[in-house]
């Protein structure tokens, strides 16, 4: 303790001006009043910016501060007065105050803060003198001030930074009203310090939640070069850390004209106004002193004018702004503040502090303690006062304060709760240290003039005070809300969010008064406490429909991913998911398991054989006309066995062999029923009927026609070597024959089913696509026809050797010419089967919305290659663009896959060449693009094209030989075709009212595939037109 004492003994001696006040010095050199004093059996202090900081360095205080400063130390006053006149409160003990201006300058706040010390620190020592007669020193008697038990202030943080440090060496309690520093929390460094106000730390984190709101992710951060600024900067950058918001720039900026306008500079580079991207909201955590120029180079650079600017920068400022202060709103700097998002401490008015301040006027008791309103006259009123009788300036005693433009400061209710706070925090110390002082003893020692007050409260302990009673009191403030201080000491975390609004479009929230002279207006537009965020949608106002946009790169289309440019989390391109992956994250596609395709939203993936699960259906006409042609078969083959039961008996029937005949024609029928089992839906059944029925169907049709040829052949070969009868050619020997050879065929299926039992699985031919078949590849099928391939190649071999028996047996020529039939459609059925991918239809869909209106132009010849085909008309504005480089790949089959504007092109089709490279291409900014996708893998052709907006691939193609060109472009025409389509072809282009046109066909013939796929024309090689 004696080390502090001397240390601060130092400070004082060093500190000239200190060493020369005295009791009655009221007036600074400078002739401006540097304190008030306040009598009371209890001392408080007060540091309030009752002057501004001079522009002057000579001189310490600038202009006089109203609401910031008197208003301030008024409410100070006037929370005594409401607590010394409760007689019971602190049992008769009085407060008082000594308030000291701090003129907003850290350096002479610390120098005058030294008056709460002065006295604890000034003592003399006797044993430092010696008399010459050697008798003991005496020291002069000094009526000694009584000590300040706890201070109110200071208001700005950089000022109660400075005062703090020097309190806590004396253990004096500090409760500031208004200074919001973050640093202040730490109890490592300001033990003795409290606030009524939140941390910035709150303040940060409402700023990023409002920025979160509107969707600002890209912004810029300026701040002044002090401890407001940078620490408020350091939340808020670790706050925007956390919700992903970046700092497109840092800009310190100091009180010099040079560093507002290379900021400001530095700031409008960055907004890109030009631009739909770019970092248009500046946060602001500077000074109020700074905020006027800011505002004014900020209209000076960007050449601000009435009305609304897309240039206009959207300010997000921090409650250091000072609503209430005139220079904001001079000339242009309103228009450069409008639009401004300002977060206020939620503060209330007390009106009965407006009707006490309102009623001061020079000559009453209360006017004249606050030696800082006669100045403020002065300089509000124009006036004078204690002019001559006959004097004809204003004079102050006149002026009169009114309602007309009042505001009182927005910290007012802060400084009465700071007041109240260490009031009640004294009661609670005296209730429990002197329970037995009365009332009485206060007044008499308020006459006798001798300090008979407890002694455990005339020399209050800092530290016990402030961990005992400060900290823990809870009370109901003069606005009526349960107010106490956080375990670090700081008040409650709330904020009002303001913006500044045309007057024009004042409503209900209103702050300010109707009748402001600057034509503009504050409005509440929401509020924020302990990270719960209310916005009053009615209330925005950005001098346009929509909320300004702050970022830095557009949001991507669904089913696109961000790649994150440097690795920059708010800066990005957009590059497409392929179409069967979905986003786990916004960055980070991933494919979906066979069988499932991305939901709409590309957020997951769902199950395609709940919806899209593909197999032959019987509403099909694909199915209706197989089923149609086997109905017809089974009734005529029905038709001739009636015809055969008519006439069993006579000598043309019985010759015909009629059991093989009714063998053969059941084995039709058969054969025509198969189609049914083909078309049915795969299950377990089906897929058994179709492994053996069908094989079974085919050797018992093939086996009789076998038998039967066997038959001839071996009756007429017998015949030339002797007249003996040939074995085996009764008709139940023969019927015995085909059942055995139709057996094996059974045998051999039923052995299949044991060893791979039936059943139906998922199949997957393309990622996009899951059909429901049976549980055997295509080819094991093959294995169950080869059998009967046997007895076909028997048959036609049999066919070969009779045919030229006698007329009376030339049925073995119509055999012989139905085995060569089948032997011709078994091979091109074996190839079509397997040389297609699948055993369903494939139908063309669109799924992107139409255009309402589209015109198709006259196709124009670029030059000897390819045609163009050009559309226009209006396009929805979700549909995709085409980005300059970007390439697209023409894959699936046969569809009208994707239409897309960029105000006008020409789309030019083109084929590839040897190297794999495809044309397409002349860039017109006024047509609508069609692509269309073309399955390569089924056609022999096998062309490939892209769309890729390169002007320079036209004049390579012209490089080509002329025949070759010819040849390109006309495979490139007749690629443009769909699947088995009517000539008639539709869903290719809309037509007015959202009615759907068809391309009529100019041109006669199409491409054939191998795979039998047959593409019809739709654009022909000279003129398209559009039919209803």
């Amino acid at each position: 303790m004696f080390s502090i004492l001397a240390l601060a003994t130092h400070i004082l001696a060093n500190v000239t001006e200190a060493a020369k006040m005295v009791d009655g010095s009221d007036l600074a050199p400078s002739n401006k009043v540097r304190q008030i004093r306040i009598a009371g059996d209890l001392m408080l202090g007060g540091v309030f910016p009752v002057h501004t900081k001079s522009q002057n360095p000579d001189e310490p205080c600038g202009e006089i501060a109203e609401t910031r400063g008197v208003h301030r130390v008024e409410a100070m006053l006037y929370a005594l007065d409401q607590i010394n006149a409760q007689k019971d409160f602190l049992r008769g003990y009085k407060l008082g105050a000594l308030i000291l201006d701090s003129c907003s300058n850290p350096a002479y706040a610390l120098n005058q803060s030294l008056e709460f010390v002065r006295d604890m620190i000034g003592s003399s020592d006797a044993s430092d003198y010696v008399c010459s007669d050697g008798s003991d020193p005496r020291t002069r008697s000094i009526n000694k001030k009584k000590n300040v038990v706890a201070v109110v202030g200071a208001s700005y943080s950089s000022v109660t930074v400075q005062i703090a440090n020097l309190l806590r060496l004396f253990r004096i309690v500090q409760v500031s009203p208004a200074s919001t520093n973050a640093d202040l929390s730490d109890k490592s460094r300001f033990e003795y310090f409290a606030r009524t106000v939140p941390s910035d730390d709150y303040q940060a984190m409402a700023m990023v939640e409002i920025a979160v709101r509107f969707k600002w992710t890209y912004v810029s951060l300026v701040y002044s070069a002090d401890e407001y600024g940078e620490l408020g900067a350091d939340a808020f950058k670790k706050e925007a850390r956390k919700k992903g918001i970046c700092i497109a720039i840092e800009e310190r900026i100091q009180n010099k004209k040079e560093s507002f306008v290379e900021s400001i500079d530095n700031l409008v580079k960055k907004l890109q106004p030009d631009k739909k991207v770019g970092a248009r909201v500046v946060v602001l955590f500077v000074g109020t002193e700074y905020v006027p120029e800011l505002l004014k180079h900020t209209a000076e650079r960007m050449k601000l004018s009435a009305g609304y600017s897309k240039k206009k920068i959207i300010w997000l400022a921090s409650e250091s702004w000072d609503r209430n202060n005139e220079k904001y709103m001079i000339g242009h700097n309103r228009l450069a503040a409008q639009g401004a998002l300002v977060l206020m401490l939620a503060s209330q008015k007390v009106p009965s502090f407006d009707e006490y301040l309102l009623s001061l006027h020079p000559g009453s008791e209360k006017f004249e303690r606050n030696k800082w309103l006669r100045e403020l006259w002065i300089s509000k009123y124009k006036c004078s006062f204690d002019l001559p009788p006959e004097s004809t300036e204003n004079r102050c005693e006149d002026a009169r304060q009114t309602g007309d433009n009042f505001h009182a400061d927005d910290k007012v209710q802060f400084v009465i709760d700071a007041v109240y706070a260490i009031a009640h925090a004294l009661q609670a110390m005296k209730s429990k240290v002197c329970p037995d002082d009365a009332i009485e003893t206060s007044w008499i020692s308020r006459y006798s003039k001798k300090p008979d007050i407890c002694h455990a409260m005339q020399n209050i302990d800092g530290d016990e005070f402030y961990q005992k009673y400060l900290l823990k009191v809870q009370f109901q403030d003069i606005v009526g809300k349960n107010f106490r201080f956080s375990p670090q000491g700081d008040g409650p975390a709330s904020y009002t969010i303001l913006t500044y609004k045309p007057k024009s479009l004042d409503k209900k929230r209103r702050v300010a008064d109707d009748d402001a002279s600057d034509g503009s207006d504050y409005v509440e537009i929401g509020h924020w406490s302990e990270n719960n965020l209310t916005i009053y949608e009615d209330e925005l106002w950005w001098g346009a429909d929509q909320v300004p946009f702050s970022q830095c790169s557009l949001e991507c289309r669904t089913g696109y991913r961000k790649q994150l440019i440097k690795d920059e989390q708010c800066c990005w391109a957009c590059s497409k998911c392929d179409d069967y992956e979905f986003l786990i994250n916004e960055t980070h596609c991933v494919a979906c398991e066979l069988g499932w395709w991305p939901t709409e939203d590309r957020k997951g993936c769902y199950d395609m054989s709940i919806a899209h699960l593909k197999h032959m259906r019987w509403s099909s006409l694909y199915s209706i006309v197989p089923a149609i042609f086997a109905v017809i078969g089974i009734i005529a083959t029905l038709f001739v066995i009636v015809i055969y039961i008519i006439y069993n008996e006579t000598p043309v029937v019985k010759a015909s062999g009629r059991e093989l005949s009714y063998l053969l024609l059941i084995s039709m029928i058969m054969c025509y029923a198969m189609t049914f089992v083909l078309l049915s839906r795969p299950n377990t059944i089906v897929c058994a009927i179709k492994r053996t029925g069908i094989g079974f169907a085919f050797s018992c049709l093939y086996a009789a026609m076998l038998v039967k040829t066997n038959r001839i052949a071996r009756i007429f070969s017998q015949a030339s070597l002797s007249a003996q009868r040939p074995l085996f050619i009764s008709p139940l020997s023969q019927v015995v024959m085909t059942s055995m050879l139709a057996g094996v065929q059974l045998i051999g299926s039923l052995i299949w089913l044991f060893v791979v039992p039936p059943g139906s699985r998922h199949d997957y031919p393309t990622r996009d696509q899951v059909v429901l078949t049976c549980n055997v590849p295509d080819h094991h099928f093959l294995y169950s026809l080869a059998y009967d391939g046997i007895l076909i190649i028997a048959c036609t071999v049999y066919a070969v050797k009779t045919r030229k028996v006698p007329e009376n047996f030339n049925e073995t020529k119509f055999i012989g010419f139905s085995m060569y039939t089948t032997c011709v459609v078994w091979l091109s059925w074996i190839f079509f089967f397997f040389g297609t991918g699948s055993d369903f239809q494939n139908l063309s869909l669109i799924d992107e919305p139409l255009p309402r209106k589209a015109k198709v132009k006259q196709a124009v010849e670029t030059g000897s290659f390819g045609k163009a085909l050009s559309v226009t008309g209006n396009v929805p504005k979700h549909v995709s663009p085409i980005t300059t480089g970007e390439t697209y790949l023409i894959l699936e089959a046969c569809q009208v896959a994707r239409l897309v504007k960029q105000a006008v092109h020409t789309y030019v089709f083109g084929c590839p060449r040897n190297n794999g490279q495809s044309l397409v291409v002349k860039f017109d900014p006024n047509y609508l693009v069609m692509h269309f996708h073309l399955d390569v893998s089924k056609c022999r052709v096998g062309l490939h094209i892209f769309a890729k907006v390169v002007d320079h691939t036209v004049r390579e193609a012209q490089k080509r030989p002329e025949t070759r060109r010819r040849k390109h472009a006309e495979q490139a025409v007749s690629s443009l075709l769909l699947d088995e389509f009517p000539e008639r072809s539709t869903a290719v282009l809309p037509g007015p009212n959202s009615r759907k046109k068809v391309l009529t066909n100019r041109s006669s013939g199409g491409l054939q595939c191998a795979s039998g796929c047959f593409y019809r024309q739709l654009l022909s090689p000279t003129r398209a037109t559009c039919m209803s």
